[in-house]
């Protein structure tokens, strides 16, 4: 390369060129430079004086003297596709399978992936590799339905469920004993209209707001405590002690097939899909969960009154403000399977309450 450049005939820059063509041609040439020495002037030495190679800085578009702080953010990070990003999958792209089953197995024990007692979801547990590590657990979650079951007669117990951003919470469910409780309450403040009011309510003013205050509180007893109260209690105590049985008979296939990677998997995934249909059949059950979702009506407007069934159909994924739907995903798988379901079971309730094979017996004189 160096040849070549050193070949190369002489340039006259541009800023030495005379318009006066009689200077004679040796002082012309004094102002010529050829392209190689013009290089070697305007280049950096890459030499320091003792021989040693010298560090330039690196080539940047950006002044040298240009203060850091200025620089955007931008300037340092630029954004990938999302193709080349890792994301973890999150709980709003389940399907609503997946979703339905979460629900089920984070509102009672037994889940084989699910620590109630810690509010935590694994989908790995070690626990599950060791021998006494699946029995403990078993034994475990039917000591806890077993307790709930009781607790339902009672005052109440506690579920988990997931919130808005996905994450597990705690809520508490009425009892037996205190939704009767609740039901005598709310009677005597609908019954004195107002002027005793333990739930805490503003005081109403004037007739008419009195006679609103005691229909609602009639409305709350009624529907509130006997019907969703007393009737769900009564229900999730059944609920209880069959799931606690079952949790018990996984203990025979936990200490046997268990002892194998594939005879774990097929354990969990039967017994964790059975507690989710002894579940689904609990909800949709008269006075359960489902059933009461599938049977609530709304006439808060009755411009624009809604009628059961269609109601519930018509609710978002997510409605707050009302203990039947707030605690659920109410997604369109969960509203087709419980709206079947629930027809069904009022079906099968006509049906054994319409048996009239008791009256068919000879009259006697």
């Amino acid at each position: 390369m160096s040849n070549i450049l050193t070949n190369l005939d002489p340039i006259t820059p541009a800023a030495s060129k005379k318009t006066n063509t009689s200077d004679p041609p040796s002082q012309a040439s004094n102002h010529v430079k050829s392209f190689h020495r013009c290089l070697q002037e305007s280049s950096p030495s890459t030499q320091g004086s003792n021989g040693a190679p010298v560090q330039h800085p690196g080539f940047t578009l950006l002044p040298a003297d240009i203060p850091l702080d200025s620089i955007p953010d931008s300037m340092y990070t630029t954004p990938f596709p999302d193709a080349y990003q890792t994301r973890e999958p999150r709980k709003d792209q389940m399907s609503g399978w997946e979703k339905y089953k979460d629900d089920q197995l984070l509102s009672n024990p037994g889940g084989d992936h699910y620590n109630l007692r810690d509010k935590s979801v694994d989908a790995d547990p070690k626990e599950q590799e060791g021998f006494w590590g699946r029995i403990k657990k078993d034994l475990s979650d039917s000591f806890d339905n077993l307790k709930n079951s009781v607790g339902s007669l009672l005052f109440g117990t506690k579920m988990l469920y997931r919130d808005d951003r996905n994450q597990i919470q705690e809520a508490h469910q009425k009892g037996l004993l205190g939704s009767v409780g609740d039901f005598f309450q709310d009677v005597g403040s609908a019954l004195s209209f107002g002027a005793w009011r333990p739930d805490k309510e503003a005081e109403p003013q004037g007739f008419v707001k009195r006679m609103g205050f005691f229909y609602s509180k009639m409305k709350e007893a009624l529907f509130g405590d006997l019907v969703q109260g007393v009737g769900g209690s009564a229900i999730r105590s059944g609920e209880g002690l069959v799931l606690s049985g079952w949790n018990l008979l996984e203990v025979v296939p936990d200490a046997t097939i268990g002892n194998l990677e594939e005879g774990r998997k097929l354990t969990t995934t039967i017994f964790d899909n059975g507690q989710v249909a002894i579940d689904y059949l609990t909800d949709i059950l008269p006075t359960g969960e489902a059933w009461l979702r599938v049977h609530s009506p709304n006439f808060d407007d009755l411009n624009d009154a809604k009628a059961p069934v269609v109601y519930n159909i018509q609710l978002p994924e997510r409605y707050k403000g009302d203990a039947r739907w707030e605690y659920v995903r109410n997604t369109p798988f969960r509203k087709t399977i419980e709206t079947i379901g629930s027809i069904v079971a009022d079906i099968a309730t006509v049906a054994v309450l319409g048996d009239s094979s008791f009256s068919s017996e000879g009259r006697k004189d």
